[in-house]
């Protein structure tokens, strides 16, 4: 098994996660249906909380952070094979990673649980796996453009770092003019959400182009 496809599975099952998740939920009668990247009628935790939306969003979306847990553990190890001899940046990469790949896990476990303490970990989950997988983000980008220039995939990922950073400040500011802001908050959500889930498969391309190769073979 090549662990570099790792990168691909968080993409593809945070996306499948998010978007039959509210496909399920939007047939089953429990969400408007629209385009919510479009107009921001549902958040991404209203697609898990109803129905097969529920089963769909923990059945995807609970592997997506185990993987994402992996995808920075390799991240860390493809930053030393490819020569970054700053130990503290590539620890940081990691901490800082693993934490929000387990946040987002604690998440996506206690959405559709009702009560004030089920409500608390999963907003303080949310937050501290926006928060921290886009510093880890950062770190990682800024690490590869030291070892590799700004190369077009490099060029890609600070791309969508801008562009999540963007949007996080846009919707502050339009906070304070837009009375009725759920739709933009929940706008906002799906667009983060989506680039920074891409993020990864950026990184699996990073990968293929300098030679990363990580193998598990099972000995009997």
């Amino acid at each position: 098994m090549d662990l570099r496809q790792v990168a691909v599975f968080v993409w593809a099952f945070s996306w499948l996660g998010m978007f039959l998740a509210y496909g399920a939920s939007a047939a089953g009668g429990h969400l408007e249906p629209c385009v919510p990247h479009l107009s921001g009628c549902a958040s991404i935790s209203a697609s898990g909380r109803y129905g097969a939306g529920y089963f769909i969003f923990k059945g995807l979306m609970i592997p997506a952070g185990v993987f994402f847990a992996v995808y920075w553990m390799l991240c860390e190890r493809w930053l030393q094979a490819c020569g970054d001899t700053h130990l503290g940046w590539r620890r940081a990469l990691l901490v800082v990673g693993i934490v929000g790949a387990a946040s987002f896990v604690l998440y996506a476990t206690f959405l559709g649980h009702e009560g004030d303490l089920y409500r608390a970990l999963r907003r303080y989950g949310t937050i501290v796996f926006f928060g921290f997988t886009f510093v880890a983000q950062l770190i990682l980008v800024y690490r590869a453009q030291a070892l590799f220039g700004k190369i077009p995939l490099v060029r890609a990922k600070v791309a969508l770092c801008i562009f999540m950073l963007a949007e996080g400040l846009a919707l502050e500011a339009f906070t304070y003019f837009i009375d009725n802001d759920a739709w933009l908050e929940n706008l906002t959500e799906w667009h983060a959400a989506t680039a920074l889930s891409f993020y990864p498969f950026v990184t699996w391309l990073l990968w293929r182009r300098t030679g990363f190769v990580v193998d598990f073979k099972h000995r009997p």
